[in-house]
């Protein structure tokens, strides 16, 4: 994790080299909160963060974007995440799409009735494309009903690659899991 100079005194962003590429990850140190994400290969350019050590919570967030493109499931306390700029509305999208499974995908039809917004797949798609927490609130894992991927901001190839990872993941869990029930 490197840190860089700062784009306000309020925020820092670090960047993060994982297996996909360099994340960036932005936060406010006191109280800690994220409030953005950057996927790999995404410029942030004049979105650099400021000196100074991180806090423990910007360290585990940094490591979960580690883990995750190393086939490792994460989850982070709701709580940090910083949803002052998301409405009532898109917080609850924003929700139910942080509790879809990890390996699993849904439809935006699906994410919006688990939300209380039946019919709102349009809706939700417009929430997911603002989503500024990526990888760790998966938009990544809502895909049109047809079954087709539907749009990704990091591109729809990232997105097939951050799917088939997860799924290989929980394939291999599943199959080491059978494995020792064999040897029983």
């Amino acid at each position: 994790m490197t840190r860089q100079k700062a784009e306000t005194a309020e925020t820092v962003t670090v960047m993060v080299d994982t297996a996909f590429g360099k994340c960036g990850l932005v936060f406010r140190e006191n109280p800690f909160t994220i409030v953005r994400v950057f996927l790999p290969g995404v410029s942030i350019r004049g979105r650099q963060g400021r000196a100074g050590g991180h806090p423990e919570e910007a360290q585990a967030v940094a490591q979960a974007l580690v883990d995750y493109f190393d086939g490792k499931k994460v989850k982070l306390p709701w709580r940090w995440f910083d949803m002052s700029e998301a409405t009532h509305n898109q917080q609850k999208v924003l929700r139910a799409v942080f509790d879809i499974a990890y390996g699993t995908v849904q439809s935006y039809g699906e994410v919006a009735r688990r939300a209380g917004f039946t019919g709102g797949a349009r809706f939700v798609g417009n929430t997911m494309a603002n989503n500024r927490f990526p990888i760790l609130i998966p938009c990544h894992r809502v895909i049109r009903a047809d079954g087709a991927l539907g749009g990704f901001g990091g591109g729809t190839d990232l997105k097939k690659r951050m799917i088939e990872l997860e799924q290989k993941t929980v394939l291999r869990a599943v199959k080491y899991n059978a494995s020792r029930f064999r040897s029983r």
